[in-house]
């Protein structure tokens, strides 16, 4: 009989215990903030841009923002737009495509800070020589 109250009493208290983490995680995250807008210029980055879109996709999800992406390119046939695609694709989320020059596009930056601009043109590891 004690044998069996003890088990009901460690049952309640991993309950409780279970409970309390769910509380913990559940207020430790940071509280939603809406809705962004992202700008991403990819230029030839087939080789990092899944893992750069994943990225932005689980910080996102973190933070409990939705989004919409816009790429911005001059050839939609190219394997780093392929792959963007069809990871966008395979998440649910919409693409969209924007066509300009970059002068047009550094100011609209310099004018409406309303969307965060993820500009791959230059890496951080290639060297400017001018």
């Amino acid at each position: 009989m004690v044998a069996h109250l003890t088990m009901i009493l460690l049952i309640y208290f991993l309950a409780a215990m279970a409970v309390h983490v769910m509380h913990q995680r559940h207020t430790s995250r940071p509280e939603s903030r809406g809705f962004e807008q992202i700008l991403l210029i990819p230029s030839n980055q087939a080789g990092r841009i899944e893992g750069i879109i994943r990225a932005l996709y689980l910080e996102l999800l973190y933070r409990g923002k939705s989004f919409t992406l816009t790429v911005v390119t001059e050839h939609q046939e190219s394997e780093t737009i392929t792959i963007i695609e069809k990871m966008m694709q395979r998440q649910g989320l919409e693409l969209s495509y924007l066509r300009t020059t970059p002068a047009e596009l550094d100011h609209a930056v310099q004018t409406n800070n309303s969307y965060r601009l993820i500009d791959l043109r230059k890496s951080s590891d290639e060297k400017d020589y001018s």
